[in-house]
């Protein structure tokens, strides 16, 4: 028969260690991008601030730049449960929740401040829903940018200037549709073999936010910039649905104040170095221009049904109300 006092202590032992294990508490969080983009800074500071304000409950590992896989594998990865957070691009998210890829109708949102507007208040309310029905919670959008053309063969000027080059885009229905309808002959590469593709010359060329460019140093074997502005890309922070429901109410207010926090700090970074870094590139000798978007916008239209087929004509028309409330008088 065991003694009392043995069973207190095996009873506070066994508390003890329940407790060692809940402090030590490991969540995988992984993103596409380098650990030199200003994606990353926002990772890491969103990572550090939940340890600290759990007092080392959470602690959070990152995996960045590919390590997990591309952008879809991380998605798949983060549904099935294993990893227990991602930030990825809406043009993923939209194979599994269709709404998503009304974020990239071209030419639909005037600018970072009024893309705020909407990503921030009536898109959210519209898609956490829907992205809770495919097994994640939604916590916030961040940033990945305005999309802007590069090529290796010559200025891109008029939508005339794209006919006829191979360009590289992503899996993404919206982005393509577009691409297509300025004449262009749309290559899928995967991101994480876009920057080889493009020192061999695979293809003529590619899509993708100045940072991306820059970041990956495109601007090597990529000589044209056209700055169109002419689809947005989120980056939006998930948690799996049920790794979401383990955690306490506080933890989950802290993981969405510090989200919110996150995704200002990413926003912030983005924005502010596209100035610098678009000269930057202009000293390394490459050209970049910024022509009258309307010729572009004018040609559209097959894009626009494209994207209304895919997503619906209820969310296509949705998205572009939501556009018209939030823009600015």
């Amino acid at each position: 028969m065991k003694k009392p006092g043995l069973i207190i202590v095996v009873a506070a032992a066994a508390l003890v260690m329940s407790g060692a294990a809940f402090a030590e508490r490991n969540l995988k969080l992984a993103h596409f991008g380098s650990e030199t983009h200003a994606l990353h800074t926002a990772v890491k500071q969103f990572a550090g601030n939940v340890e600290k304000r759990t007092n080392g409950e959470i602690k959070i590992t990152i995996y960045a730049n590919n390590v997990l896989g591309g952008p879809p594998q991380i998605l798949e990865q983060l549904l099935q449960g294993v990893i227990d957070m991602s930030l990825s691009g809406q043009d993923q998210i939209a194979k599994h929740v269709k709404l998503f890829d009304t974020v990239a109708i071209p030419f639909s949102i005037d600018g970072y401040e009024h893309m705020d507007r909407v990503l921030d208040g009536p898109f959210k309310t519209w898609a956490a829903p829907e992205i809770r029905k495919a097994g994640a919670v939604m916590l916030s959008s961040w940033e990945w940018g305005f999309r802007q053309i590069t090529n290796s063969k010559r200025p891109i000027l008029t939508p005339d200037d794209v006919k006829g080059l191979k360009i590289r885009t992503p899996s993404a229905m919206a982005y393509q549709a577009a691409i297509e309808a300025l004449g262009g002959n749309v290559q899928t590469i995967d991101f994480s073999e876009l920057v080889m593709a493009m020192r061999q010359g695979v293809v003529d060329g590619q899509e993708n936010p100045i940072p991306t460019i820059y970041d990956l140093k495109l601007y090597e074997s990529q000589k044209y910039i056209t700055i169109v502005n002419y689809v947005y890309s989120s980056m939006v922070h998930l948690v799996n649905r049920k790794v979401w429901a383990t955690l306490t109410p506080e933890q989950q207010k802290i993981f969405q104040e510090e989200s919110d926090s996150a995704r200002l700090l990413a926003r912030k970074l983005i924005r502010g170095t596209e100035a610098a870094q678009i000269e930057d590139m202009r000293k390394k000798g490459v050209r970049v221009d910024t022509p009258d978007i309307k010729p572009f916008q004018d040609k559209m239209g097959p894009a626009y049904e494209k994207i209304k087929q895919n997503v619906g004509a209820e969310n296509f028309d949705k998205w572009m109300r939501m556009a018209a409330d939030t823009r600015k008088k």
